[in-house]
This record gives C-alpha cells, sequence and structure tokens, in this order.
C-alpha cells in the first residue's frame, strides 16, 4: 500500500498548488484571506456497455488469419516460428507528442478464467475485475479505457495503440464505424505474429487510424498500429488487447494465483492489479458537463482566472482506493499554503473515478503568473 500512495500523494499536494499558484491575479491585500468552499461533487465513473464478440465473429477472424498465414508463408515472406524464448511484452499504448497529462487510461476488464455464466467471473488474481455475458460470453482481453473525457480524447488522437513485440502484421480490419456505444458491426483491429508464433490482437481502432504498412510487413516494438476508438461491439474509447499462444490457445499475459504462467508473467514489466494513480488535474470555470456517448464531455477547463473568480478544482483517477486518501493543497504565489483538505473515496475501488471542489477567491487574492 506505501509505494502506491506516494505518488497519488505528491501528486496532488504539488501538481494542484502550482496550478493554483500560477492562476490568482492581482495584488495582495494585507493578511492572507482563505478562499471558501462551495460546491463539491463526482465519483466513480461507469464506462457503459461491455464489449463482446461472437462466436461466428470471432470464427471468422481465426479463419482470416489462418489463411493469411499460410498464404505469406508460402510467399516465402514468413518465416516458420522459432523454437526460441517467449517474446516479452513492452505496453501497447502511448500518447501522443505534447500530451502532457500524468495518465490516460484504466482498465476496466481483465480476462475471465471461469467458464462459467453468467455473472460468474474470475480474473488472473482471483478477483472479480472482468465480466461475461448471459450469452456464454467471457471476457477474452484485457480493456484499456480512455480517462478521463474518453471521447475527446479520440477525436484528438491523444492515445496511440502501439505494437507489444516485434512481429509481422497478419491481418487488419479497417474501414468500419467508430462510433459504438454498446453493440456495432465489426471492428476494425490489427493483428501481429512474434518471432515466437504467438499473436496480438489490437482491438476496436479508430476508423482510418491504421497504420499503412500492409499484411506480411515487419512492424517493431513500439510502432505506431492506429488510435484507440470504439468500432465494433464497444462501449466506448478503449482498447481491447488479445493474445495467442503459438497455436491458437488463448492466453492471459497477466501472472497471477489464478493465471500461473511458466517463466512468469508476459509482460517485460507487469503494472500493479490495483495500478493506483492520477491520470489528471485540472482547474476549471465549472464542473465537468459528461457527454451523452458518443458526444465529448464539456470540460470547462480553464487556466486564467480573475480575482472574486469561482475556480473548480478537479482530481480524475485511476484505480482509486479507499484505503489511499489524497491530500489537496493550494499553494500562494508567496509560498504560503492557502489552503488544504484531505478526501477518500467512497468505494472500496474505483477503476475510474472523479472529484471536484469549487472555491470562491476573494478580490484581494494574491498576484500570479
Amino acid at each position: 500500500m506505501g509505494s502506491l500512495m506516494r505518488p497519488i500523494l505528491i501528486g496532488l499536494m504539488l501538481i494542484v498548488g502550482l496550478v493554483a499558484a500560477l492562476l490568482l491575479a492581482r495584488p495582495a491585500a494585507s493578511g492572507l484571506e482563505r478562499p471558501t468552499p462551495v460546491a463539491f461533487g463526482g465519483g466513480e465513473v461507469d464506462p457503459g456497455p461491455l464489449d463482446e464478440m461472437s462466436p461466428d465473429e470471432r470464427a471468422a477472424i481465426m479463419a482470416m488469419l489462418d489463411a493469411n498465414i499460410a498464404w505469406l508463408t508460402s510467399q516465402g515472406r514468413l518465416a516458420a516460428p522459432l523454437a526460441a524464448e517467449r517474446v516479452a511484452l513492452g505496453w501497447p499504448l502511448a500518447s501522443r507528442a505534447g500530451f502532457n497529462d500524468p495518465g490516460y487510461f484504466g482498465v476496466t476488464g481483465y480476462m475471465d478464467h471461469n467458464p462459467a455464466f453468467p455473472g460468474q467471473v474470475r480474473d488472473y488474481t482471483c478477483g472479480r475485475r472482468t465480466y461475461d455475458s448471459s450469452s456464454g460470453y467471457n471476457h477474452q482481453g484485457t480493456d484499456y479505457f480512455l480517462w478521463p473525457f474518453a471521447w475527446n480524447k479520440m477525436a484528438a488522437g491523444d492515445v496511440r495503440v502501439v505494437a507489444a513485440a516485434d512481429g509481422v502484421i497478419v491481418g487488419r480490419r479497417e474501414g468500419n464505424p467508430d462510433q459504438s456505444c454498446g453493440s456495432g458491426g465489426q471492428w476494425n483491429a490489427v493483428y501481429v505474429r512474434h518471432a515466437d508464433g504467438s499473436i496480438a490482437w489490437y482491438g476496436h481502432l479508430k476508423r482510418d487510424s491504421l497504420t499503412a504498412k500492409p499484411i506480411g510487413a515487419a512492424i517493431s516494438r513500439g510502432e505506431y498500429l492506429g488510435l484507440v476508438g470504439s468500432s465494433g461491439n464497444s462501449g466506448g474509447p478503449h482498447l481491447h488487447f488479445e493474445l495467442y499462444a503459438p497455436g491458437g490457445q488463448l492466453i492471459d499475459p497477466y501472472g497471477g494465483s489464478c493465471n500461473p504462467i511458466d517463466g512468469g508473467s508476459w509482460w517485460e514489466t507487469q503494472r500493479e492489479y490495483y495500478d493506483a494513480g492520477v491520470n489528471k488535474l485540472m482547474t476549471g470555470t465549472a464542473a465537468v458537463e459528461r457527454g451523452t456517448c458518443p458526444a465529448p464531455d464539456v470540460t470547462h477547463e480553464a487556466t486564467q482566472f480573475q480575482p472574486g473568480d469561482r475556480i473548480y478544482f478537479t482530481a480524475f483517477y485511476r484505480d482509486q482506493l479507499a484505503s489511499l486518501p489524497g491530500v489537496y493543497r493550494i499553494i500562494a504565489p508567496n509560498g504560503a499554503v492557502y489552503t488544504q483538505w484531505s478526501h477518500s473515496s467512497t468505494t472500496a475501488h474505483a477503476p475510474l473515478s472523479y472529484w471536484y471542489w469549487a472555491y470562491n477567491f476573494p478580490a484581494t487574492a494574491q498576484t500570479g503568473t
């Protein structure tokens, strides 16, 4: 727990404090008036309907990949899988150049290791951070949901899908609509086979964002594959990542008590199960207005204010834990603590959450840049 607490506390104390110090304008009056909190809100956020793939659609993808691999092999463009050590996976997401928020996603579903259904789920740690459906679908990958402002991020191309390991493109599907809010047709996706014969699926990509590289082209770890989108049967902008071992067996790259893996995790560095952190800290002129899917959110973000203004301070979390309180501190331009407060989540664990506080600043607020 201690290792998770530090980034939350330090990030909020330093970054919120610095932001506030930059915003207050006009010379100070004698003494330091304290701002008055006038509004509070936020909470856990439901990412929306969960994704699902029908058996027929999955079978069609498998058949397409088998045909492509056979054709590439016959053309001498794809070597037989090496009997080498297993690939080590890097992270499949990257932010665009100039993106400065400390985070941009949250895990909204791991792979389901319980074949029973519905509502009988088990993730790689024997927890319940996964899902299934009454139709018999057990979640077969990991969902990385954009957070916060998922549709805004998708429209701006803020988050790129990148190859987790070197390989060859053995399948791609593009041109499908990407505004799905629960159900839709085919997804846009890229499929990459690695040197050990394993195949990674990158699904729900944004329309017309896929790499120009064709089937049979080599791809390097960290190389651009597309943008996160919401194509196919998707509840909102996220990457659905699946991995198949040589021979076609579905595997969960996360190693844990309910998914013991010989040789350990497939990830070069496996993230914590509760990857608690702050994704964004923001000041604004009003509370965030969350859009109805697929409309973007109205953020009301602002970085310049006048004396007497009301300022909204908002923190966006991934994997927020009630056991890890946040400490917020506003620092005045002269270095003094203007005001501070602490807050804990109202639920034990929230994959995606946000909280805001509004303060009225006095007309005598200190000058700041």
